[in-house]
């Protein structure tokens, strides 16, 4: 049986962004196993580790959370003050991936407990480039590309 690699909890309601996210998180951590929650409700459904994903040896804790701020049902914020207020200590970072450009939604996300926030850009390969940033900065490079880099000294 081959050990699990770290895990990528993506929360965003748009599905199409949500899979170029978990790509872009293999691409920068070989390995990496995620989990995407289509909104709110759901990701937090999968941190009380009740339905969609009840089978244990799937439903990993995080290493990191991806968090959208504004989505139906349960806005990234709501999902930040119940994350504050039943996950204490916190087991992983939670980074904040938006389309907002407001200063206020940035300064929110941080009080609510986002270690960061950065802005989603509009092109894949920004995009691509910011979510490696997210994931080297907060899980690393992972074994696979380490061990090229060792090789080639």
């Amino acid at each position: 049986m081959r050990e699990r690699g770290p895990t990528l909890l993506v929360i965003e309601d748009a599905r199409d962004q949500s899979l170029l996210v978990g790509v872009a998180a293999r691409r920068a951590h070989p390995g990496l196993e995620v989990q995407i929650a289509d909104n709110g409700v759901d990701g937090i459904a999968y941190l009380q580790g009740i339905a969609p994903l009840q089978d244990p040896p799937a439903h990993a804790t995080p290493d990191l959370v991806i968090l959208d701020l504004y989505m139906p049902e349960l806005d990234g914020f709501e999902v930040l003050r119940w994350i504050r207020e039943h996950l204490t200590p916190r087991p992983f970072p939670v980074v904040v991936l938006t389309g907002s450009v407001l200063p206020e939604d940035e300064a929110r996300a941080l009080e609510l407990g986002a270690l960061a926030v950065h802005q989603k850009p509009h092109d894949l390969e920004g995009l691509g480039e910011t979510v490696a940033a997210i994931v080297h900065q907060w899980i690393g490079r992972g074994a696979i590309i380490g061990a090229h880099i060792w090789e080639q000294g």
